[in-house]
């Protein structure tokens, strides 16, 4: 690895102009060439079965033809794709991926993996869990007791996440039937600190037991259970064998009337997925309770704690607790450390505990920044040494390093960690809880059993196949560029450089009579912000200005390229109560009512900065300069097309 990673970088990418194309076709090559050498020389007696003759047949031509004359249609086609690439693109989270990542992937395909089980992908199974100890030393977890896995992206890691909250969370349960029912009784400590047994713990303090109380619990009744009466004594106790309905009827029989039902916090931030994860677990999404974000679009923490207190004063349990670590729309690193204090504060006021749960699928990687080559943590200070623009904050830096004290927590190697899709990954901080969710296929499972070979990644996961190419893609690039200062904390440094330059080159540009508003100064690299004009006063006729904005520079259902291109998303009431009210001033919307009694919430434009490239000191184009002239030929066309009156 060089010593120097700003010599580095222009490496690790291909280039807006294809600078690094003869490196990347040799890499190809070779990976190819491999490929062919191995299949040549296994168990070469086996003889031909693709003979000379075959080659020179009519239909084999004919094939060849069609496959060539497709393939170039393919590629055509292809030309009219978005360019992530370029400096240009601006948009949503994506940006081309690393050569190390794009080789890995193509190398381990000619391959063709199925990371389900190490049987049919040996290599790329070791791989992937590399690469999952990779991140669970990044965020602060300790690899001999965490584990984790790739998945398809960041929903099935949430949802995996919150798959397995869920029966953490009964867990409990589970084992105070199975000590009525004449299993061993169990001794745990509550949250405040006090001891009880299992089969005396009413509901609700049942299901306020922490995580790892509970695992402890299950492992202790386990071990007084001989293997063979598992599922008919402790197994058939549990959420996963009975099912909602069924175990609904047993927690009234065994406790009374039943509680509130167990509730869901995000932040209102979180992405939208988690509605769509909390119908298809059953839960419901009227159970999804959000709580609000400060003007920074951070979850605030006192509307945290309000709303636990009044939960607690119903008695509805809480299952789980979502922060964000990195939204979706404007990059914001909710205060992780904070979030922490509140759950202690609530165990030791209120006796009430859950999960927590950091949606890192975004930001995750930008734990990288915080770390030494040795692995030791870098000060705020030392970070702001490198960056030059006053960023991060302590409190960024105490907010990444809270990472490693999450229960689980999930990142997207193929958003900032720059390898092809489909990479999500899903980490959990006790290895244990992955248990609560395994099933075991006969034709699968190992003759040892899964509980002596957990290579088989199968039993513990939502998907039955899975790429090993993605682990490759991923193993490689993270070696190429580490997980610290020297590599993707470089990379992402980059990042978040630019978007402060493409943020001060918006708020001073010379847009008259339009003028940009700007959100807060992002976290990352998401730049998001709302433009203005004197003739428009309503949130309405603001919107349509931004929509129109938004078309001109975007795709949408033209197949025409927009010189620069961007994304828009909608802040609305009361999610955002905390965000917008301060920017309708400057809006120039006079009556908060419009806010507060609307249902169109605000349009805020929104640049994704994952060009490392785009600081000012790479050469080519000026990309900022670019953007903000296309910016105000987009306003000016955007006004027209208002109705007069608007």
């Amino acid at each position: 690895m060089p010593s120097i990673p700003r010599d580095a970088l222009r490496a690790w990418f291909l280039g807006p102009r294809a600078e690094n194309a003869a490196l990347m076709e040799r890499l190809i090559t070779e990976s190819f060439r491999d490929h062919v050498f191995w299949r040549r020389n296994y168990r070469p007696e086996d003889g031909a079965t693709i003979r000379e003759v075959d080659r020179r047949q009519e239909g084999y031509e004919d094939a060849i033809a069609t496959l060539t004359q497709e393939l170039m249609a393919l590629l055509a086609d292809l030309k009219r794709d978005v360019p992530f690439f370029s400096g240009r693109y601006q948009g949503h989270m994506l940006n081309e991926p690393t050569i190390a990542s794009q080789v890995g992937y193509f190398a381990a395909m000619l391959y063709n993996p199925n990371n389900v089980t190490r049987e049919v992908g040996p290599v790329t199974t070791r791989l992937e869990f590399e690469v999952a100890e990779q991140l669970a030393r990044m965020i602060g977890y300790d690899p001999a007791v965490t584990w984790g896995h790739l998945t398809s992206g960041g929903t099935v890691a949430n949802f995996e996440a919150l798959w397995i909250a869920r029966s953490l969370f009964y867990l409990p349960v589970a084992a105070a039937m199975a000590a009525r029912a004449g299993a061993p009784d169990i001794d745990v400590p509550r949250p405040d600190g006090s001891r009880a047994p299992l089969s005396a713990m009413g509901l609700y303090d049942l299901l306020n037991l922490r995580g790892p109380v509970a695992l402890d619990a299950w492992d202790a009744l386990r071990a007084a259970v001989p293997r063979a009466d598992w599922r008919e004594v402790i197994d058939q106790h549990t959420l996963a064998h009975a099912g909602y309905q069924e175990y609904t009827r047993r927690l009234s029989r065994h406790w009374g009337d039943p509680l509130p039902d167990s509730v869901v916090l995000v932040a209102a931030t979180a992405h939208y997925s988690w509605e769509k994860i909390v119908r298809a677990l059953g839960i419901g999404a009227e159970q999804l309770a959000f709580v609000p974000v400060d003007r920074h679009c951070r979850i605030d923490p006192d509307a945290l704690w309000e709303r636990i207190e009044q939960l607690h004063a119903r008695r509805a349990p809480i299952l789980a607790c979502i922060s964000v670590c990195g939204t979706t729309e404007e990059s914001a690193m909710d205060r992780l450390d904070t979030v922490l204090e509140v759950r202690a504060r609530a165990e030791q006021e209120l006796g009430v505990t859950f999960h927590l749960h950091a949606d890192a699928c975004y930001g995750g990687y930008a734990a990288a920044v915080t770390r030494r080559a040795d692995g030791s943590h870098r000060t705020a200070a030392e970070i702001r040494g490198s960056t030059g623009i006053g960023w991060p904050s302590d409190d960024w830096v105490k907010s990444m390093v809270a990472l490693g004290w999450f229960d689980s927590v999930t990142i997207d190697p193929h958003k900032l960690g720059y390898v092809p899709y489909p990479a999500g990954a899903m980490l959990l901080r006790d290895r244990r809880a992955r248990d609560l969710v395994a099933v075991e296929p006969p034709y699968l499972a190992p003759a040892a059993g899964p509980s002596q070979d957990t290579s088989f990644l199968g039993q513990f996961i939502l998907e039955g196949s899975k790429p090993g190419a993605a682990a490759a893609a991923v193993w490689l690039s993270q070696k190429v560029l580490p997980l610290d200062e020297r590599g993707y904390g470089y990379l992402i440094e980059r990042t978040v450089i630019g978007a402060h330059r493409l943020y001060d080159a918006i708020a001073g540009a010379d847009l008259a009579p339009f003028r940009p508003v700007m959100l807060p100064r992002p976290d990352l690299n998401i730049v998001c912000y709302a433009m203005a004009h004197p003739s428009l006063t309503s949130l309405s006729a603001l919107n349509r200005l931004n929509e129109g904005i938004h078309r001109q520079m975007s795709l949408g259902g033209s197949d025409q390229m927009p010189d620069y291109m961007i994304t828009r998303t909608r802040l609305t009431h009361p999610n955002y109560d905390g965000a917008v009210p301060p920017l309708l001033p400057a809006l120039g919307v006079g009556d908060p009512e419009q806010w507060e009694h609307g249902t169109e919430g605000l349009v805020v434009l929104r640049s994704t900065v994952m060009d490392p490239f785009l600081t000012g000191d790479a050469g080519g184009a000026d990309h900022v300069a670019g953007y903000v002239a296309a910016l105000k030929r987009a306003c000016t066309t955007a006004l027209v097309e208002i109705s007069p009156g608007d």
